[in-house]
Order: C-alpha cells, then sequence, then structure tokens
C-alpha cells in the first residue's frame, strides 16, 4: 500500500473509531512491507493475495460483512484483487473499491443505516 492509499484508509479508520464505536472494522495488512522470511511465514500463516484493505464485521442487508478496497485515483484492483472480490460477493460478501476517503466513509455509512 502506497503512502496515499495509507492516508486514506487512517482517515476511513479515524472516522468510524470516532463516530461509530461499536463498529467491528480492521484492516488486513496484506501489502504491508516486511522482509522475504516474515512474508513466507504470513503466507504459511494464511496470508492470501488480493483480499481488500479493510473488513466490516457487521451482518447488514442480507450482507455477512462488507470489504472495502482503497485506491487512489491511479490506483488499480490487481487480477488477485478481482478474482477475491467475485469470491466472496458469491459468499454472500459486499465488496467496493473506495478511491478516496470520503467515498469509504459514505460506502460504511450507508451499508451500517
Amino acid at each position: 500500500m502506497g503512502i496515499k492509499e495509507h492516508t486514506l484508509q487512517v482517515k476511513v479508520i479515524q472516522y468510524i473509531r470516532t463516530f461509530w464505536p461499536n463498529v467491528l472494522i480492521f484492516s488486513i495488512p496484506n501489502g504491508a512491507a516486511t522482509s522475504a522470511k516474515n512474508r513466507l511465514n504470513l503466507f504459511l500463516e494464511g496470508l492470501t493475495a488480493g483480499v481488500p484493505d479493510l473488513f466490516l464485521a457487521e451482518a447488514r442487508h442480507g450482507f455477512n460483512g462488507l470489504f472495502v478496497e482503497m485506491k487512489t485515483d491511479e490506483g488499480l484492483e490487481s487480477h488477485d484483487q478481482k478474482r477475491i472480490r467475485l469470491l466472496l460477493n458469491d459468499r454472500n460478501y459486499l465488496v467496493y473499491v473506495a478511491r478516496s476517503s470520503e467515498t469509504a466513509i459514505q460506502l460504511i455509512e450507508d451499508y451500517l443505516s
């Protein structure tokens, strides 16, 4: 995750934790920079390429939960991200790609209401 995506995601987490403190939201740091040895260990523990950045563990509107992938305007969804998005959709999870913190917050608020 690049610096700009990091900044967008931090804003989303801060907002949700401030205004929706009882909502269970967490990050899935698949893109974290780490050593090759640690990355192998994480892979062996279940790290899966393409899993979206954020997960809202709240069932709403007939969905099991909401995943949000943070991207900049220039960011492209990888092949693995597209594949995982479709697999999650097939399992009754809602998955969105958000290109701004404001968009992500609005998606989450709409999902929670």
